[in-house]
């Protein structure tokens, strides 16, 4: 019986290739979707959507933002700047 499928198919190469081409695609998917859907589900936090998500959640739920006064710390530079030059000797005259 198998003889007789076999050289029926075979006299009938469109069926057979088109069988075979069927089984190669039905191989192709099966092994992508095994390999490529493990790594997908393992590393399903570095993907972009999981990354978006996260940024999502933080912008809903992130903590209130301390008022911060820039007035303060500039006059605190310009102190700290001032009292450099005076320990370093000011004007330059004593150097020479």
């Amino acid at each position: 019986m198998w003889r007789l499928i076999r050289s029926w198919v075979c006299h009938n190469h469109k069926v057979y290739y088109t069988v075979s081409i069927f089984w190669a695609f039905a191989v192709y998917q099966f092994w992508w979707y095994t390999i490529v859907g493990y790594y997908r589900q393992r590393n399903a936090h570095r993907s972009l959507a999981f990354a978006q998500k996260k940024e999502a959640e933080w912008e809903i739920n992130k903590p209130k933002e301390e008022e911060y006064d820039d007035e303060d710390d500039e006059g605190d530079e310009a102190a700290a700047e001032g009292g450099d030059a005076g320990a370093e000797g000011g004007d330059g005259d004593e150097e020479e």
